[in-house]
C-alpha cells in the first residue's frame, strides 16, 4: 500500500497576501491499493472510497474528485491514460471543507503526488510543486502543505511562451467536468520553476487557535469581493508588517506587540467583511492585553477560519472568541494545532517487510484524541445550559448540583427518569441530519419528570457508536444543550463509548437521565386521593408523532414507497424525512407555571402506548377518563400514516400520540384558570372529557370519525 499525508495549512498569517503559507497538524491522507478486485471494471481503473468531513458531499467518480482528476492530469501529461488496472484510492479527510484551512491546496498536493506514485514518475517536490500551480493558482498553500513549516513563496517571471502555458485555464487542465470531452490529447505540461519558496523560522513555544464556524465560503467569491486595484499607502502598510512578522515569528520568547500590529491588514481582511459577519468586531476584540497569552489573529486564508496565535490560556481565548461568533447567531467549533513541519509525505509499505506495528488503542479502532477533540467541541453548547446551582462545566469525572444555588433550602424530593430516542434514530441517519435527536432525548426525559410535579435541574447523556464521528455528534450533543436550555435543565456530564464492531457504519444510539426535584411541603403528583367523577380532561396539542412509534411510521412509508428524501404527502414544503424529524414539544415552563399555581390534579405524558395506556397511569383505579376525540385536530402527519397504514382507531389510539402530548386533570372550579395560564405559556389546549366511573377499560374513546377522513 502507498500512502500519502498532504497537512492543511493557513494562508496569508494578516499581512502575507498569497506569499505567506503555514502548515498545520491536520493531515489529509490517501491511501492507495492495487490489485483491488473489488476496483475491476471501475472507471478509468480507479475505485475511491472517502470517509472523514465532508462525507456524501464529496464525488467519487475519478473525473470528478478534486484529488483523482488531478492525478489524472499529471498521469496524460506523462502518455498515461488512466490509473493501473484495479486501483483503490481510499480518502480519509479531517479537514473542514471551505473554511479558510487550505482544503483544496492541500487535494490538489495529494492529486499531483498521487499521480507520481501511480505513474511511478518519481517527481521531486518542486516539480510537484510545477504541477499544482497549474492548477492552485496562488502557491501560498500548496508550498505550505507540500514543504511544511512556515512558508514564504512567489511566482516567477517567465517568457511569454512557459507564461501562456501557465494561463491555461482549469478547464483545459483538469480532466471532466472541468476539462470537457478527453480528447486523448496530452494536456499543457507545466513549465519548470514556476514558484519558489523558502521556510521561515518558527518559535516552538507557539500554537495555533483555530475557531472554525459552522458555514463555508468558497476561495471564489472571497476574491470576488476583493478590488482591482488598491491605495499605495495600503500595500506600503501591508509590506511594512510582513517584513517584520517573518522573523517575529521565529523568535523566542515572542514579542507580542510586534506580532499583534505585525498580523495587522489592509489588503484582503477589511473586504471579506461583508462575507462573515462580526469579523473586523471580532479580530478588533481580543489583544495580548485582554487576553494574555495572545500574540495575534487573523483571518485564516479565504475565511471563515479565525487564526489565533497564542502561547498560553488557549482554551479561554478561543472560548471567547465563540461566544463573539454566538452573538452574530453563529456556531463555532475550535482545534489547537501546531506547525506541521513534513509537508508532503509518500510511505510505500510494499517497498519493505517493516516489523509488525505496536498495537494502540486507535489500531483497535478507539480514538482517545477523537474523544478529547470531541469534549473540546461541545464545551460552548454544554455551557450555554447552566442554571442556578450548576455551572455546565465538563471534563470532570462527574457532575455536580448545588442545591441551595438552586432555591432549595431544605431537603428537596428528588425525581428521575431515564429514556433514550428510539428508531426515530434511523431517520435521522438516512437525512444525515442529526440537529434535532438530542432535543427529542431531553423532551422525553423532563417531560415524564415535570408530570410528577418536579422541576428539572440536571440531565446527562450517553452516546454509544462503532467509530466517534465528530462532526455527528457535535450536532447530537447541541441539539442536547438545545432542549436543556429549553427545558431549565443543566447538561452536567455524559458518556461517549467507542465500540468498533457493535454498531454499522456511521450509526450510533444514545440516552439520557435526568433529574428534578419537588421543595419540602410539595407532594408528587399525581393526587389520586383527590381525584372525583366529573373532573375535567384537558389536553395539550403536540406537533406530530414526537419520538413514539417510529418503527410503525418506517414501515407505513416503505409500504406507500416513499424515500425519506420525497416530499412529505402531508406537507409538500418539506420532505418525508424533515417533517419526521420535528422534535418532540418540551411542556415543562407551561406545567410548571399552572402546577405552581396548584391547579393541576395529574399529568400523563403521551408516549408510547398513546392514550390507552399513558392516561390509566395517573389515575385512581376506581375512575377512568371518558374522552371526546372530536375535540382536538390530529396532526396532518399522523391522519396520513393512519390512512396510509391502515390503522384501526384503537391501534391508532395505543402507538402515536393522535395530537395530544399531555392530558391534564383539573377540578371543574379551576378549569379557566388553568386553561389561561397554560395558553399565555403559548400551549394549545383543549377541553377533551372528564373523568367517570370505572367500568372495564381505563380509556373510554368516542367520536373518532374525525380520524377517517
Amino acid at each position: 500500500m502507498i500512502s500519502i499525508r498532504v497537512p492543511c495549512s493557513s494562508a496569508n498569517i494578516g499581512p502575507g497576501f498569497d506569499v505567506i503559507g503555514l502548515a498545520l497538524s491536520e493531515w489529509l491522507e490517501v491511501q492507495i491499493n492495487f490489485e483491488d478486485e473489488a476496483s475491476t471494471g471501475a472507471p478509468y481503473n480507479c475505485r475511491i472510497t472517502y470517509e472523514g468531513l465532508g462525507k456524501g458531499d464529496v464525488p467519487l467518480e475519478p473525473d470528478h474528485n478534486l484529488i483523482t482528476q488531478t492525478a489524472l492530469y499529471v498521469l496524460r501529461c506523462h502518455e498515461q491514460r488512466s490509473f493501473p488496472a484495479k486501483t483503490h484510492v481510499h480518502i480519509i479527510n479531517p479537514i473542514p471543507l471551505g473554511r479558510g484551512l487550505g482544503s483544496s491546496g492541500a487535494a490538489v498536493v495529494a492529486g499531483v503526488a498521487l499521480g507520481s506514485a501511480v505513474g511511478r514518475l518519481d517527481l521531486t517536490k518542486d516539480r510537484i510543486l510545477d504541477f499544482c500551480l497549474m492548477i492552485e493558482r496562488h502557491p501560498d498553500n500548496v508550498a505550505a502543505a507540500l514543504y511544511g513549516g512556515f512558508v514564504g513563496s512567489y511566482l516567477k517571471e517567465l517568457n511569454p511562451e512557459d507564461m501562456k502555458r501557465k494561463e491555461i485555464p482549469l478547464a483545459e487542465v483538469l480532466p471532466e467536468p472541468q476539462g470537457g470531452e478527453d480528447t486523448g490529447l496530452r494536456p499543457p505540461i507545466p513549465p519548470k520553476d514556476i514558484g519558489k519558496h523558502i521556510r521561515f523560522p518558527w518559535a516552538k513555544e507557539i500554537k495555533c487557535i483555530a475557531i472554525i464556524p459552522d458555514f463555508e465560503v468558497s476561495t471564489a467569491k472571497a476574491r470576488s469581493v476583493l478590488p482591482t486595484t488598491y491605495e499605495k499607502s495600503d500595500v506600503i502598510y501591508n509590506l511594512q508588517r510582513v517584513a517584520l512578522l517573518t522573523t517575529a515569528l521565529g523568535q523566542s520568547p515572542p514579542n507580542a506587540e510586534m506580532i499583534y500590529d505585525g498580523m495587522q491588514d489592509k489588503i484582503h481582511q477589511p473586504y471579506r467583511k461583508t462575507l462573515i459577519p462580526g469579523l473586523t468586531e471580532i479580530l478588533q476584540s481580543v489583544t495580548p492585553a485582554s487576553h494574555p497569552g495572545l500574540l495575534g489573529i487573523c483571518l485564516s486564508g479565504a475565511g471563515p477560519t479565525i487564526l489565533a496565535l497564542a502561547t498560553e490560556n488557549f482554551e479561554h481565548i478561543a472560548s471567547y472568541l465563540i461566544d463573539q461568533f454566538k452573538k452574530e447567531n453563529i456556531s463555532c467549533t475550535w482545534k489547537l494545532l501546531e506547525p506541521a513541519y513534513d509537508g508532503l509525505t509518500i510511505t510505500d509499505s510494499s517497498a519493505t517487510t517493516p516489523a509488525p506495528q505496536a498495537l494502540t488503542y486507535a489500531s483497535a479502532g478507539v480514538s482517545i484524541d477523537s474523544g478529547n477533540e470531541l469534549v473540546t467541541s461541545i464545551k460552548a453548547a454544554v455551557k450555554s445550559t447552566k442554571r442556578p446551582g450548576a455551572d455546565a462545566e465538563i471534563g470532570g469525572f462527574g457532575g455536580a448540583f448545588d442545591f441551595e444555588a438552586a432555591g432549595y433550602t431544605e431537603p428537596p424530593i428528588l425525581i428521575q427518569a431515564i429514556d433514550g430516542i428510539g428508531t426515530k434514530l434511523k431517520i435521522a441517519f438516512a437525512m444525515n441530519d442529526f440537529s434535532t435527536v438530542g432535543i427529542d432525548l431531553v423532551a422525553m426525559n423532563v417531560n415524564d419528570l415535570v408530570v410528577q410535579g418536579a422541576e428539572p435541574l440536571t440531565f446527562m447523556d450517553y452516546y454509544a457508536c462503532s467509530q466517534l464521528e465528530i462532526p455527528d455528534a457535535v450536532s447530537f450533543v447541541e441539539g442536547v444543550a438545545r432542549g436543556c436550555v429549553e427545558a431549565g435543565c443543566a447538561l452536567v456530564g455524559g458518556e461517549t463509548a467507542e465500540m468498533p464492531g457493535m454498531y454499522q457504519g456511521k450509526e450510533f444510539d444514545a440516552a439520557g437521565a435526568a433529574t428534578g426535584a419537588l421543595k419540602k411541603g410539595r407532594r408528587v403528583l399525581p393526587y389520586t386521593d383527590a381525584m372525583k367523577e366529573g373532573d375535567v380532561l384537558l389536553g395539550l396539542a403536540s406537533n406530530g408523532p414526537h419520538s413514539n412509534g417510529y418503527s410503525l411510521i418506517r414501515k407505513v412509508i416503505e409500504r406507500a414507497g416513499l424515500n425519506f428524501q420525497d416530499k412529505a404527502p402531508w406537507d409538500e414544503s418539506q420532505s418525508v424525512g424533515q417533517s419526521l424529524l420535528l422534535p418532540t414539544r418540551i411542556y415543562v415552563k407551561s406545567l410548571l407555571a399552572a402546577s405552581a399555581q396548584d391547579l393541576l390534579l395529574g399529568m400523563a405524558h403521551i408516549t408510547g402506548g398513546g392514550l390507552e395506556d399513558n392516561i390509566p397511569r395517573m389515575l385512581p383505579k376506581t375512575l377512568a377518563a371518558e374522552v371526546d376525540a372530536s375535540t382536538w385536530d390530529v396532526p396532518p402527519v399522523l391522519k396520513w400514516l393512519k390512512k396510509s397504514g391502515g390503522i384501526s382507531d384503537r391501534e391508532f389510539a395505543r402507538t402515536w400520540n393522535t395530537g395530544l402530548g399531555m392530558v391534564i386533570v383539573v377540578e371543574e372550579s379551576k378549569v379557566d384558570a388553568a386553561i389561561d395560564i397554560l395558553r399565555s405559556e403559548g400551549e394549545k389546549v383543549c377541553r377533551i372529557g372528564r373523568l367517570v366511573k370505572h367500568a372495564g377499560d381505563g380509556v373510554v374513546l368516542s367520536k373518532t370519525e374525525g380520524w377517517n377522513p
